[in-house]
Order: C-alpha cells, then sequence, then structure tokens
C-alpha cells in the first residue's frame, strides 16, 4: 500500500463525490483536490503559516460552498499533535483563529459552536480584547447550560475567571475557578481540574501578595504544586508550564532569582520545542526580570527585548504593556537613565489607558512619577503621582499602596527643603513597612530605594 501523506489522508476523509458535485461549484471542488493531493509541499524553510495553507485554502473553499461538517473536519484535522486550530493558537495566528471560527460559529450544529465560541473566547484574550472575550466566553457559558454540556460550562467558567483577575476581582476570579473545578471533580476530567487548580493557585498567590496575607499565599502555592501534579500525571506538557511559571514566579518574590531561572530554562526549552510562541514570551519576560534583580542587566535588557518583539508579533497588548513597564524599570531603577525609562514607561501607560486596565495604569503613572523626580520636574511628578492616586481609590492592592508611598517619598527627597527630606524618609519607611523587602520583589526594590535616600548610595 501506498504511503499517504497528511494532505492525502484528508483528502480522502473529506470523501468528495464529484460525480454529484454541480457545474458552479465544481471550481472549488477542484482546487480542494489540487491543494490536498498535487500541490509540492512546502519548502523546509517555510513559516509555519506557509506549512498549513492549504488546509486553509481547502477550509475556505468547503465554506464557499456551504459544506460546513466538512470545513469542520478541517479545522479538527489533526496536522501534527494537535488540530489545526489549535496549532494556530499555539503558534500565536489569533487573528487567523478568529476568521475561522466566526466563518463556521452558527452553521453546524451545537457541538461545534462549542469549538468556536471558546476559541474566540480564548482568541480574543490573547490579544488582550477582553470586552470580545467577555462576550463570547458569556455565549459559551449560556449555550453549554442549555444542553448541559459541563464541560463546556467549565471552559467559560476558566475563561470568565482570568478576565475577571486582570481586572483585579479576585473574589469574581475566585468564585468561577471554584465553579470549574467543582465540574471538573463532578464529570472526573482530569485535564480541566488541572487548570482549575493552576487557575486557582495563581489567584490565591496574587491575592495573598497584593493584600499581606501570607496563609492566601501558601494556599495558592499548594494549589499550583497540585497542578503541576495533575500535569505530571497526564503528561500535559502546557499544563506543565503553565504552573511551573507561577511557582517560579514565587520563587522570584522570595528573592530565589537563580532557582527561578533553573525552572524557567527548562520550560524554555520545551516552548521552543514546540514552537509556542505565547509560552515563550512569557518565560523570557519572567528570565529578563530574575536578571533585573540579580542585577544582571545586560542580560536583562536582552531577555526582555526578545519577550516584547515575541509579544508584539502575536498581538498581545496586555503582555505588551507590562514588558515596556519592564524595560522601563530596568532603565530607571537599576541603570538610573530616567530619560530613556520614561520612554518605556508611556508607552506602556497609552496601551493600558486602552485597554482600561486601572490597577496596573496606577502603577506605570507611579514609575513615571519616580521618573520626573529624577529629572527634577517636581510639577509632572505631582501630577502622576496624583493620577495614580485617582486611579488607585478602589483597589485593595497593598503592594500597589507601598510602591505609590515610596514614589511619594523619593518625589519628597530630592527637594531642597530639609524637611521635605525628613518627611520622605518617614515615608520610605512607611513604605517598607507595607511592603517588606522579604515578601516580595518590589519590597526589595522598595528598599534599594530607601538605603539610597537615607545613606545616598
Amino acid at each position: 500500500m501506498s504511503y499517504l501523506t497528511k494532505s492525502n489522508q484528508l483528502f480522502q476523509a473529506l470523501e468528495i463525490d464529484f460525480e454529484v458535485v454541480s457545474l458552479n461549484q465544481l471550481d472549488n471542488y477542484t482546487a480542494i483536490e489540487y491543494f490536498l493531493t498535487l500541490e509540492d509541499e512546502p519548502p523546509e524553510n517555510a513559516n509555519n503559516l506557509q506549512k498549513i495553507n492549504r488546509y486553509l485554502q481547502v477550509f475556505h473553499h468547503l465554506c464557499e460552498v456551504a459544506e460546513w461538517q466538512k470545513a469542520g473536519q478541517v479545522l479538527s484535522f489533526c496536522y501534527s499533535s494537535k488540530e489545526l486550530h489549535e496549532q494556530l493558537r499555539i503558534w500565536g495566528y489569533y487573528r487567523k483563529q478568529i476568521e475561522l471560527y466566526q466563518q463556521l460559529l452558527g452553521k453546524l450544529n451545537d457541538e461545534q459552536d462549542i469549538i468556536c465560541l471558546y476559541g474566540l473566547g480564548r482568541a480574543f484574550y490573547n490579544l488582550s480584547d477582553y470586552n470580545q472575550s467577555r462576550i463570547y466566553y458569556q455565549k459559551l457559558l449560556n449555550l453549554a447550560k442549555l444542553i448541559n454540556n459541563r464541560q463546556a460550562e467549565a471552559f467559560a467558567l476558566g475563561g470568565l475567571g482570568n478576565i475577571q483577575y486582570i481586572n483585579y476581582n479576585f473574589d469574581g476570579a475566585i468564585a468561577s475557578f471554584q465553579k470549574q473545578l467543582d465540574i471538573a471533580n463532578e464529570i472526573c476530567d482530569d485535564e480541566q481540574k488541572g487548570y482549575a487548580l493552576r487557575n486557582l493557585g495563581y489567584v490565591f498567590y496574587f491575592l495573598g501578595l497584593n493584600q499581606g496575607k501570607y496563609n492566601y499565599q501558601q494556599k495558592g502555592l499548594h494549589y499550583l504544586e497540585d497542578a503541576l501534579e495533575e500535569a505530571y500525571q497526564l503528561d500535559n506538557q502546557e499544563l506543565e508550564s503553565l504552573s511551573i511559571d507561577h511557582i517560579t514566579t514565587i520563587y522570584f518574590n522570595r528573592g530565589q532569582y537563580n532557582k527561578s531561572l533553573t525552572y524557567l530554562f527548562r520550560q524554555l526549552a520545551i516552548c521552543q520545542k514546540n514552537n509556542d510562541k505565547r509560552r515563550q514570551a512569557a518565560i523570557l519576560e519572567n528570565i529578563g526580570k530574575c536578571y533585573m534583580m540579580l542585577k544582571q542587566c545586560d542580560q536583562a535588557l536582552k531577555y526582555s527585548q526578545e519577550a516584547l518583539i515575541a509579544t508584539q508579533d502575536i498581538g498581545d497588548k496586555w503582555t505588551e504593556a507590562k514588558l515596556l513597564n519592564d524595560l522601563g524599570v530596568i532603565y530607571c531603577y537599576q541603570l538610573k537613565q530616567y530619560q530613556e525609562a520614561l520612554f518605556y514607561f508611556e508607552q506602556a501607560s497609552t496601551i493600558l489607558h486602552k485597554l482600561n486596565i486601572e490597577g496596573h495604569q496606577s502603577v506605570c503613572a507611579v514609575n513615571i512619577s519616580v521618573c520626573y523626580s529624577y529629572l527634577k520636574n517636581q510639577e509632572k511628578s505631582v501630577f502622576y503621582i496624583n493620577m495614580a492616586k485617582s486611579l488607585m481609590t478602589e483597589l485593595e492592592s497593598v503592594e500597589t499602596k507601598g510602591i505609590l508611598i515610596m514614589s511619594i517619598a523619593n518625589s519628597y527627597w530630592l527637594r531642597d527643603k530639609i524637611w521635605y527630606k525628613a518627611w520622605g524618609i518617614l515615608l520610605a519607611i512607611k513604605a517598607l513597612m507595607i511592603i517588606p523587602p522579604w515578601r516580595s520583589a518590589n519590597g526589595r526594590l522598595a528598599m534599594q530605594s530607601a538605603i539610597k535616600q537615607i545613606f545616598g548610595r
């Protein structure tokens, strides 16, 4: 028996009967046959999109003739170890995913709509369009309840929980993730359970960090360790990488930077092998942060810039804003290049304003105020401090409040009058009481700032 390529296998699975094809549809079916049986294989140096172009062309031709079931077959066709639409996600082609899902949504059946709605929710989330993401996750939740698809209901709750977390609604996120876990246990879905544990882990940890609750931080760590154990048992490398990502963040905040780097480089190798663009960008970002805290600024800049380029390629505006802020932090707090730091902070602030994420806007405003303090522009420094205060009024983040107080301390310390300097020292001490250096990386940065104020070094 002759060997069949993957494209030949798909052509056979589509079972196209040219005997019954109408004349006005013949061109589309002939094109499908050409792409799957006659077109040359892409060259070895072809990019990822070129490698799967033939399948995308087939999908569109099937949609042209309203062959929705066959188009669904192409969408779920296993190009490698992943279905085609999932492979697009891993490679970071979110807009291409959206195009495919929207063409098929509402054309076939409820189960296909479940796939499309979940895919649309994730794709818009990965592009930082949280309003559209929320709309599709809510539609998914409504449909899942209507047809009693508990697994899809859990998927929707996980997605909605992530959006609540991004917007600092920790209680709402925990409620959604707990429901996700309850459903996973109810239907004995170990993979769903692993993702729910991971979700609960990171939200509890960051809730504890932001509110100064050590017991919440420990609870979060336990959830993450349970998620990692599930990942190992399931041999799920994506869940493993996501869980380790957050565990390394905990090590990072505890000052164990080299331990974090050991895990991060291990995960980077896995993501590079799988060509997972989004995960690569996240890991590169965290590597850059570790090197910054180790005061290896060249390495910090290298990995942060690599992460920024990767993030801009896939269109994730939220992560782009975080990386711009990270680069600003390196230039401001480590290299003391305040004009260069402003360049990055102001870009981050613009993106965060468009995304309407107030908690992170306030942190960015604080960083800008610090730059202007060192540049002796007290008017702009005070302006951005006041902006941060107004953005932070409804937040309960202890971390952010500590950062804000330290920036005000910097502003006072850099003024000429002795009573301003004295007040700056008192505020610096207050900031360290709120975010002590043993609790987080922000606390250690605050300590460095306080030492500089009090001892002039």
